[in-house]
């Protein structure tokens, strides 16, 4: 799957190259643009100097790492708290599925933050079982500090929830009785803050609303886990190794990136400013469930009618019972969820419901192991925090910010089952039954999606290797290998500066060919202010063989949304640069007068009735511009169709139809006489192939025609694209 998929929006090229930016000239946040924070920049950096390649392959590698890694810890957390073979394995399979979305994000800081937070939730959690308060405090703050130096908010969002269990769990008798108010209070408020800027918009009101409904439960539930353990208390010590340990970790990022030539202004501003700015400037709509807000509402009153009914004696057996069931309940969603990948994306369901039944997992029964209670209660309050990840562009960011909920269900579910078993509120055949049923349940969740894994993962095998530099082995739909390559090639030949619309920075990777400026980022138009549009201008303007990849689909795709491009760079580039050629939704720009010869595309025609003789019977013409090396010759030409791959293709050699091939500049002007395709090689360089065959009652279309040229032996020289 990793190696199959690249997303057509490109922030895999954007990152990448930034990555290589800093790798190569430092002034990270002056000179190399990003929106993210310096500590992946430095871990690249240091695998550079190790000889690491930042290319996208071995990007990808590092990201499955990340991915496998998370769903290994995750795996590992429930494994040491429940001993649960089953339990463990579905939670591996789960979280691995459930992150599915690492595919589409490679290189993304996004892996980093989902394996730091795992790491957090892991390691914190064995801490606090083993009472290593300091260790745990240090551990918090360090991880808290490097998903800050990630990513500003998620960080921000971890250190709330240390902050948060610290004041919950304070030895101070006074603090801590009054910090479950003060808690529900801040955490109610918080989204109001946080997401102040686009508080208009109905989508940010429900996810503001919902988090500030579950707040209050949450904090209770907190608070009431807290005092489940009076031996567990925090002082200063633990605080002072929480500040240690965010110390240690701010002062090696930093120091690399001011030793590598920022300044402290510019780290200010790149790592907290421009992030408190970015959603005015960038942000995405979810589509919440519609009736998201209703179940926030009913579950915070089913936790009052909770509390109070809990208060009675008699009832208080009926209430813990109920939380229990609610929690297997919940479990059996969540694995209902799951088991909907790949037709329907489990993270969008998690987000929505999710939160609003957290305090169920916080609430602790009589009798549970209060170690295990304050153990899920730190993996709970991460969670919270980390359910925010997903404003301002609830994207894959909504999987990364909310895995977390796999791995505390489990806990929950396994820890409720053991209670219900315990007060034999079941009887013992019911029980083993019930028993046995989550047993297949877990075997289930883990044959089922690793069977689907394996299904997306074969379409590896269907296609050819994209054979790119930096991303020869990636395999890609064969109308899109295709089209990359043409674009690469038709790159290389005809410009010495390339840009793109939106900012496809793989393409600079593949080609070698430098961007502008080192300020790039895919939505430039509006990301980058205007003094860094006219320094890219200005560097164009020095260029005239540069050229303009503008995806066109994208940009429609950004219209709808209403995040039209403009802005000084973009219209200079619409002024100065018009279509060379356009395939598959790509348009190839050079400045305006140029004229080039669009290498590896093709023309279809029918030939005017009153050509075609009994001397010259072929009634159809194809077109190819092709780029010929001084090795082997072109023998046949074959025209598939991609979406039908059990259809023969149509295979055209000097049996069954007339090649020929005539020399031509790059811009497209005939330099030498029309020879016969079989003559033996010349010294290579530009040419028009021209295949003349009869198409009989054959129809090919732009979108789904696939053009191969093989040499005399079969073997594959080129892929070509029909243009209109």
């Amino acid at each position: 799957m990793m190696f199959s998929t690249f997303m057509l929006y490109d922030d895999e090229g954007y990152v990448l190259l930034s990555l290589r930016n800093f790798a190569e000239h430092g002034r990270l946040y002056g000179a190399v643009y990003t929106q993210y924070g310096p500590l992946p920049y430095v871990l690249y950096y240091g695998l550079h100097l190790l000889g690491f390649p930042l290319t996208h392959v071995a990007g990808r590698l590092l990201t499955l790492a990340a991915w496998a890694g998370s769903a290994g810890l995750s795996c590992a957390l429930v494994w040491r708290a429940t001993r649960n073979f089953g339990a463990a394995l579905a939670t591996l399979a789960a979280v691995f599925v459930y992150l599915w979305i690492m595919v589409s994000e490679p290189n993304h800081p996004g892996a980093l933050i989902a394996f730091l937070t795992a790491l957090l939730a892991a390691l914190g959690c064995r801490l606090l079982a083993e009472k290593k308060n300091a260790r745990w405090a240090a551990l918090a703050g360090a991880l808290s500090t490097a998903l800050m130096l990630t990513k500003i908010n998620v960080g921000v969002f971890a250190a709330l929830s240390v902050g948060t269990f610290l004041l919950l769990h304070s030895r101070h008798t006074g603090l801590r009785r009054a910090a479950p108010w003060f808690v529900a209070a801040g955490l109610a408020l918080l989204p109001f803050a946080l997401m102040r800027s686009l508080l208009g918009t109905p989508w940010v009101q429900i996810y503001a609303a919902v988090f500030a409904l579950a707040a209050v439960p949450v904090a209770w539930s907190a608070g009431r886990a807290a005092r489940a353990e009076p031996d567990f208390r925090f002082s200063g010590r633990e605080v002072l190794s929480a500040l240690t340990g965010t110390c240690a970790v701010a002062l090696i990022v930093l120091g690399v990136v001011l030793a590598r030539g920022s300044s402290p202004a510019e780290i200010l501003d790149g790592t907290l400013l421009g992030p408190l700015r970015h959603p005015a400037h960038f942000s995405l709509v979810f589509p919440w469930p519609p009736w998201t807000l209703t179940v926030a509402i009913l579950s915070l009153a089913l936790f009052v009618a909770a509390v109070f009914v809990h208060r009675n004696p008699a009832c208080m057996m009926l209430v813990d019972g109920g939380v229990a069931v609610l929690r297997l309940l919940a479990g059996l969603g969540l694995a209902a969820a799951i088991l909907g990948f790949p037709n329907a994306s489990p993270d969008n369901t998690i987000i929505a419901y999710s939160l609003p039944f957290l305090w169920v997992f916080l609430w602790p029964l009589p009798g549970e192991n209060t170690l295990a209670i304050t153990a899920r209660t730190w993996l709970a309050l991460l969670f919270l925090g980390q359910w925010l990840h997903a404003y301002p562009v609830p994207g894959s960011q909504i999987a990364w910010g909310t895995f977390l909920a796999l791995p505390l269900t489990v806990l929950g579910g396994v820890e409720a089952a053991a209670w219900l078993r315990d007060r034999a509120l079941f009887a013992p055949p019911l029980f083993s039954k019930i028993r046995l049923t989550t047993q297949l349940i877990f075997a289930a969740i883990a044959i089922i999606t690793g069977g689907r894994l394996l299904q997306i993962g074969s379409r590896y095998l269907d296609s050819r290797p994209l054979g790119l530099p930096g991303a020869a082995s990636l395999r890609l739909p064969d109308s899109t290998t295709a089209t990359y390559r043409l674009l690469c090639l038709n790159a290389a030949a005809h410009t010495d500066l390339l840009f793109s619309l939106p900012g496809m920075f793989s393409f600079n990777l593949w080609t070698g060919l430098p961007s502008p400026t080192l300020a790039n980022v895919t939505h430039w138009f509006s990301l980058l202010d205007d003094t860094q549009q006219q320094a890219i201008i200005h560097v164009l303007e020095a260029h005239p063989r540069s050229g303009i990849i503008v995806q066109s689909g994208h940009v429609d795709f950004l219209r709808q949304r209403g995040l039209t491009p403009a802005g000084p760079l973009y219209d200079y580039l619409m002024r100065t640069y018009e279509p060379a050629f356009s395939v598959d939704g790509f348009e190839f720009r050079v400045r305006h007068g140029r004229h080039i010869a669009p290498l590896l595309t093709a023309e279809l025609r029918q030939r005017p009735t009153g050509t075609v003789s009994a001397t010259d019977p072929f009634d159809t013409l194809l077109q190819i511009t092709v780029l010929l090396s001084s090795g082997p010759r072109i023998a046949s030409v074959e025209i598939s169709e991609m979406e039908f791959p059990d259809c023969a293709p149509l295979h055209l050699d000097a049996t069954n139809a007339r090649l020929s091939l005539t020399p031509i500049s790059l811009q497209g002007d005939p330099t030498g006489p029309t020879v016969a395709a079989a003559s033996p090689p010349t010294n290579g360089g530009p040419a028009l192939l021209r295949v003349y065959f009869n198409r009989g009652n054959q129809r090919f279309s732009l979108a789904r025609t696939l053009i191969v040229l093989r040499d005399d032996t079969g073997t594959e020289l080129g892929l070509a694209r029909l243009r209109p």
